[in-house]
């Protein structure tokens, strides 16, 4: 696997109860879309930098929550495509 392939349904795991909702909206959209590299492509942003954000390590900008949001309201089932 290349340095930019990102194996399907790697979703580092949701922190615990006390963890803000916004990171909890970043987990469940990652795990709807099926991983990273599948939640990156629907934010058609790169995978990284979702990467950074679902470990904590940068705080997502507001307009990703709410694509992250309309990925869960949307793809219920958690195919992570239509």
């Amino acid at each position: 696997m290349s340095g930019n392939e990102i194996s399907p349904n790697d979703c580092p795991q949701a922190p615990g109860f006390r963890a803000h909702v916004r990171t909890l909206i970043l987990h469940e959209a990652c795990q709807t879309a099926g991983g990273i590299g599948q939640l990156a492509k629907l934010l058609r942003l790169p995978a990284a930098s979702v990467s950074r954000w679902l470990e904590g390590a940068e705080e997502a900008p507001d307009f990703v929550y709410q694509a992250c949001i309309d990925i869960v309201l949307t793809y219920p089932d958690g195919t992570g495509h239509p």
